[in-house]
């Protein structure tokens, strides 16, 4: 176990959950409200407490009422908070956030009325008592101070930088680093159209750092210190549920390869693994426990041919229907092609055992339990997406692999 001091942002985001990105000037409901700590670094520094180290965020935050429960909500998650610069003029910096069971993608518009973290406050700090150094590339007034105090005062511990945005300046502290993980944002916002022409720039001014650039789904390039650039492809994903905070996981998984002392091909594979593994659930929490798709949905004797069995599914966007059909199992999104809405929205799915239908609650739209088939109702002839599932010895149902 490391102890890992993280400087960056502490942010409240407030998550609403929609069923699409919505269009300009359109109205719509959301599914779901959920408040949540946020901030890349404090991301990064909840997923490296799950993998086992000690992590402490250094970070400005307000007097107000939401920096009390981002507090709370950092003890939670037990990240030693001890590090707080309070500011008693401004607002706790807030994300809104709109998170799409469409695509599974999410929208930030980030909101900041606060001082940032002060250099006085990071030299009072004894930085040597950790093992490891991760920086949000921000703040960059005061982020020169604090590399350079860091250089001089630390022997042999790392320090990383996360750069995700462009920031006049920025460029000339990256020699102070040990690791830069670059964002494709930041790339192409500097006119670079791939990662590998970013590294092979950043190289003539880091020849000594590991280079990292993540360009989302088509994965990431990276070059070890004089070694030269390489590709590692992104995972291919069947289901996305949730991308915020991937980038912010893959950089804790890269860091927490590096402190294990793996290769940085190694560490660039298992970081890519572990992003993935957060895009198929929400959120951050148990993260590495069992993934989604290894949970059992429900047991062969909780479904009958008279009753629907509605249960989530934290790995698909929409919860599953089951029902009894003959001497099978018959799944199906619960989701009615007509408005996408699921089918128990008003009440609860109707079964016709003699006719074998099911019934949206909604608009009256009558499915077969065979096919998924619309035979009468608004949306006659659509289908209900089908889902594939397995049934152990047990009688345990599981989605299918």
């Amino acid at each position: 176990m490391a102890k890992i001091l993280g400087i960056g942002n502490v942010v409240l985001d407030i998550i609403l959950q929609t069923a699409h990105y919505p269009l300009e000037d359109e109205e719509m409901r959301a599914e779901s409200r959920r408040y949540e700590v946020g901030g890349n670094v404090c991301n990064s520094l909840y997923v490296l407490q799950q993998l086992g180290h000690e992590s402490s965020i250094m970070a400005s935050l307000a007097a107000d009422t939401a920096a009390k429960q981002l507090v709370e909500g950092l003890k939670q998650r037990k990240i030693d908070a001890q590090h707080i610069q309070r500011f008693i003029k401004g607002q706790t910096p807030t994300s809104y956030v709109l998170q799409s069971n469409q695509t599974g993608s999410r929208t930030i518009t980030h909101f900041r009325s606060l001082e940032e973290l002060s250099f006085d406050y990071f030299a009072k700090v004894e930085i040597e008592q950790y093992d490891w150094l991760h920086f949000e590339g921000r703040n960059i007034e005061n982020l020169s101070g604090m590399l350079n105090i860091a250089r001089t005062f630390l022997t042999h511990q790392p320090i990383s930088i996360e750069v995700e945005k462009a920031r006049e300046g920025i460029e000339a502290l990256f020699p102070l680093a040990n690791v830069l993980i670059f964002s494709h944002h930041y790339a192409q916002q500097t006119g670079y159209e791939t990662a590998e022409s970013l590294l092979k720039h950043v190289q003539t001014l880091a020849p000594n750092s590991q280079l990292i650039c993540t360009w989302g789904t088509e994965g990431a390039w990276f070059r070890a210190a004089d070694g030269k650039i390489q590709h590692q492809p992104a995972l291919q994903l069947e289901h996305t549920i949730d991308t915020l905070g991937a980038g912010d996981t893959f950089n804790a998984g890269l860091i927490d390869a590096l402190i294990r002392r793996q290769p940085l091909d190694e560490a660039v594979r298992s970081a890519s693994a572990l992003a993935a593994r957060k895009c198929q659930q929400q959120g951050f929490d148990n993260l590495l426990s069992t993934p989604p798709s290894k949970r059992p949905l429900a047991n062969l004797k909780q479904v009958n041919n008279a009753k629907a069995l509605v249960v989530p599914c934290e790995a698909l966007t929409h919860s599953i229907i089951l029902v009894q059909y003959q001497d099978s199992v018959k799944a199906y999104a619960n989701n009615c092609p007509h408005q996408d809405v699921p089918l128990d929205e008003a009440y609860k799915i109707d079964i016709n055992p003699f006719d074998k239908t099911m019934k949206c609650s909604v608009h009256d739209a009558y499915f077969t339990i065979e096919e998924g088939i619309c035979v009468e109702g608004p949306c006659l002839n659509d289908e209900l997406t089908p889902i594939a599932i397995k049934v152990d010895a047990k009688g345990d149902i599981y989605l299918a692999e």
